[in-house]
């Protein structure tokens, strides 16, 4: 019987190990992207602080949309945004602040045909860095928040 015990101990054992690992390596595989035949890339964003881009599009023409989030407290105005992609860098001074009131969201559009970006073949990834540049209704303050944003060119 003691054999016969240990046996089976041996098979769980090895077997187990052997299915974990192989787990693990399809776990990581799917979060590396392996996965994805169509060669989508889903949107997302780094860095940012105070004002965030919580959806965007970029599209073939080479326009450029961005929901913006107020996270700062207080009322904002933003003031300047630049982007730059590839060797492309846009200055956006506003003339008209673009106001945005504690935990709202707004919206800020950017035409290929006044920045000179240009966009890509439908499906195709980017990746464009942004500054924002804000003023705080509180302390009357210039700030900045930038990061990177990156996903698939849509359609327009």
């Amino acid at each position: 019987m003691k054999e016969k015990a240990q046996t089976s101990l041996e098979f769980l054992m090895t077997y187990g190990w052997a299915i974990l690992i192989v787990l693990v390596i399809v776990v990581v595989a799917w979060q590396w992207g392996f996965f994805n035949p169509g060669g989508v890339v889903k949107k997302g964003s780094s860095g940012f602080w105070g004002v965030k881009p919580m959806d965007f599009s970029y599209r073939v023409n080479g326009d450029l949309e961005l929901s913006l989030k107020n996270g700062v407290g207080g009322g904002i105005n933003i003031t300047e945004v630049v982007v730059r992609g590839g060797s492309v860098t846009y200055t956006d001074t506003l003339v008209t602040p673009l106001s945005i009131s504690p935990g709202s969201q707004s919206t800020y559009s950017l035409s290929a045909s006044t920045s000179g970006l240009q966009g890509g073949g439908m499906g195709s990834s980017y990746d464009l860095f942004l500054s924002i540049e804000y003023n705080d209704s509180r302390t009357q303050e210039f700030y900045r928040s930038s990061g990177k944003i990156w996903g698939s060119i849509e359609a327009v």
